[in-house]
């Protein structure tokens, strides 16, 4: 990606630029979405991916994020591919959170195993955490995980070391607005008091069934929406430009997306939304994508930017 400003970019200040983090799902899920992750990395166009311990990463797609400085996280994981005595379906899940069922100790037990085998793949801590379908801000996980990320990692969150991922809508939208009802509120309360850095707000949301336009509106409506923070660099800046950044101003707004390379055809891995996939990553790499982070002062960050600043 080039740097339109790159002659004199300190210079270049503005009230109008959006600080935005885009956050990959899912990484570890297929090796589709590995190479998407690494691909969109070294274009300038990511510098976050959420990891999925249940799946598979190599040493050379590790590597890969390290050399192009992607923060890596939990995608803390009930409903997909990590196997443990609680998994089940989404609605499943929240009915037992929501009527209590689950023992927090068991809970608190998938937790640790999920943290463990990052930390064992990774050889550190997570950049951050989210959850697979939003399962980490419900009632019951909520606690058990704040319980856990407290007393594994005070020190790296004394340090701002360790920041999570919050669902507090960025458009008003009905779906957004229902997985920030299921517990968004609480969870962001508990941030807060535990002094987690998080992102402001949280876009990326629809339903996995836009045609190639539909999704290049909703991009732009996102990233449209996202709050300009004062005193950032003007026009789209590549994610290694060094500016300094004021913490007062730094208030990231966070953007999932879900993308895979297409496989052309091969029956290589499947999920029920590999389609929508293989169009977000068509998209992320195009260069109408490009223009649209141009048009809004887009500022490309990472979570560990908001470290930086402390």
């Amino acid at each position: 990606m080039s740097n339109p400003n790159s002659q004199n970019p300190a210079s270049q200040l503005s009230n109008e630029a959006r600080a935005v983090i885009i956050n990959v799902d899912d990484l570890g899920l297929s090796g589709a979405v590995n190479d998407a992750v690494i691909h969109l990395a070294e274009l300038g166009r990511i510098g976050a991916s959420s990891y999925m311990v249940g799946g598979k990463i190599t040493d050379s797609d590790i590597n890969q994020l390290k050399k192009f400085n992607v923060d890596v996280g939990l995608h803390l994981d009930l409903t997909g591919i990590f196997p443990s005595a609680l998994r089940g379906s989404l609605k499943s899940i929240i009915i037992a959170c929501y009527l209590r069922r689950f023992n927090p100790m068991q809970v608190t037990k998938v937790i640790k195993q999920q943290l463990d085998a990052f930390e064992d793949r990774f050889g550190r801590a997570p950049v951050f955490i989210d959850g697979h379908q939003h399962i980490h801000q419900l009632p019951v996980i909520r606690q058990c995980l704040i319980n856990e990320l407290s007393a594994r990692y005070s020190v790296e969150i004394s340090k701002g070391m360790l920041s999570a991922r919050v669902t507090t809508p960025l458009v008003n939208d009905l779906k957004s607005w229902i997985i920030y009802g299921l517990g968004g509120y609480a969870w962001r309360k508990s941030c807060e008091h535990n002094r987690i850095p998080t992102n402001d707000r949280f876009g990326g949301v629809y339903g996995f069934d836009a045609d190639s336009q539909q999704l290049a509106t909703l991009w732009e409506q996102w990233l449209q929406s996202a709050p300009p923070s004062a005193d950032l660099p003007s026009g789209l800046l590549t994610l290694d430009t060094a500016l300094p950044i004021s913490s007062a101003s730094l208030l990231p707004t966070l953007i999932m997306c879900h993308p895979a390379v297409p496989d052309n055809g091969s029956n290589d891995w499947q999920d029920e939304i590999k389609a929508a996939r293989e169009l977000e990553y068509e998209w992320l790499i195009s260069t109408e994508f490009e223009d649209v982070l141009r048009k809004y002062q887009i500022r490309l960050l990472r979570w560990s930017d908001m470290i930086a600043v402390k």
